[in-house]
């Protein structure tokens, strides 16, 4: 009869996915492959369920489960290939295939025939069908660092934007505005410059961090949001700061100078009174200071004030004797941007083009006339003349 310690000795033991040497789920499905027990069976189902529930997964109940895994695990192998891709250390990528292929053993002979009906996320699926299109280790170890390369690892492949918790680090966002850019109108040169601005920061070019200045529902957030959903699958993410994180961005570019995507400090509706001083910390995340900025960091901030800090009749005639200085160091914030996009209320022609549009996009029949004079009296009723004003009255049509 074999020992407990040579039934240990026989167990999977993974060199860089550590986290499966003691997950009950897969050690279970392990001794499920050698010897079926119902028992242990009707068990591990239990847990898969609670897995699928807890992370909205579906296709199969123990392969989505396992590729769940694998592209949110972070280890030194993934976070390697997320910076180099197969251009990695070649002893690492062979290191590597050993855990690959007790993966595939696993995902081949799992025993479980559940399946949960559902879309699955691009980044899971394409995951899926490599590990079921496996023949060669070699070939596919090289496949998986790309992978790693293009979706991300860890958190940062799990979700496209996050918030900073000092304590936590990164939090995941789980629900997105799905906003996309065809859906705004009326912003066509901000748009153009800023899509320009960020294709040129993805692809290693100069690109400038980013002001977006003027009206408010016109546009300006909607627009950095739509530029993330549109090039997440191109290795771009979003950091979601407020004046309070600032003074952890040494903490937060650190950890972003250690990925291999690209991130998008998004700062949006930035202002600061008179007396705060948050927007110091603000200068040197722009400038950078004895620590540079990372490469792969970039800054999109929006604001209703083209001067970032409120300024005061009492400051102008204050008794701080530089107080040139003092104003112009203040004042000289929004000046540390590279590129300053300035957004407009439309005026009425302007405004009904963009009602028009949005009634097309969203199959409203009405006829002109009558679309033109409702898009007018709702503008007068709700504040003024807005893209956020003509996409809440399309919405009040529906």
């Amino acid at each position: 009869m074999m020992s407990r310690k040579n039934e240990e000795e026989k167990k999977m033991s993974f060199l860089f996915y550590t986290g499966f040497n003691n997950n009950t789920i897969i050690q279970n499905v392990e001794q499920l492959i050698m010897k079926r027990e119902e028992t242990l069976y009707t068990k591990t189902l239990s847990l898969l369920l609670e897995e699928s529930y807890k992370w909205d997964l579906v296709g199969n109940i123990f392969e989505s489960y396992l590729v769940y895994c694998i592209a949110t695990s972070e280890n030194p192998f993934s976070l390697w290939a997320e910076k180099k891709g197969a251009q990695m250390d070649e002893q690492v990528l062979d290191l590597a295939r050993g855990d690959l292929e007790k993966l595939c053993y696993l995902y081949k002979h799992q025993p479980f025939k559940e399946e949960i009906k559902g879309n699955k996320t691009k980044n899971l699926e394409v995951l899926e069908k490599l590990l079921e299109t496996v023949t060669d280790s070699k070939m596919c170890i090289r496949q998986l660092a790309e992978y790693y390369h293009f979706y991300g690892a860890g958190k940062m492949n799990g979700y496209k934007a996050f918030k900073w918790n000092e304590k936590a680090g990164f939090i995941g966002i789980s629900e997105c505005d799905p906003i996309m850019l065809d859906e705004l109108i009326g912003c066509e040169y901000q748009k153009e410059a800023l899509i320009k601005n960020t294709e040129n920061f993805l692809a290693g070019k100069v690109a400038n961090n980013v002001l977006l200045f003027g009206d408010s529902g016109t546009g300006k957030s909607s627009l950095v949001k739509a530029l993330l959903n549109t090039y997440v699958e191109k290795g771009l993410r979003m950091i979601d700061l407020s004046k309070a994180d600032f003074f952890h961005f040494n903490s937060i570019s650190n950890e972003l100078r250690k990925r291999g995507l690209k991130f998008i400090i998004f700062l949006d509706d930035l202002s600061f009174e008179e007396f705060e001083t948050e927007y110091k910390y603000m200068k040197a995340l722009i400038e950078g200071g004895v620590e540079i900025k990372p490469n792969n960091v970039l800054i999109y901030a929006t604001s209703n004030r083209r001067h970032l800090i409120r300024e005061t009749w009492d400051e102008r005639v204050g008794q701080d004797v530089h107080i040139k200085d003092t104003r112009q160091e203040k004042l000289s914030l929004s000046e540390r941007f590279g590129m300053t996009l300035t957004f407009t209320s439309p005026d009425q022609k302007a405004y009904l083009t963009i009602v028009e549009d949005l009634a097309q996009k969203h199959g409203i029949v009405l006829p002109e006339n009558v679309l033109r004079e409702k898009a007018i009296q709702w503008e007068l009723v709700h504040g003024g003349r807005s893209g956020r004003v003509a996409k809440q009255f399309i919405l009040s049509l529906l």
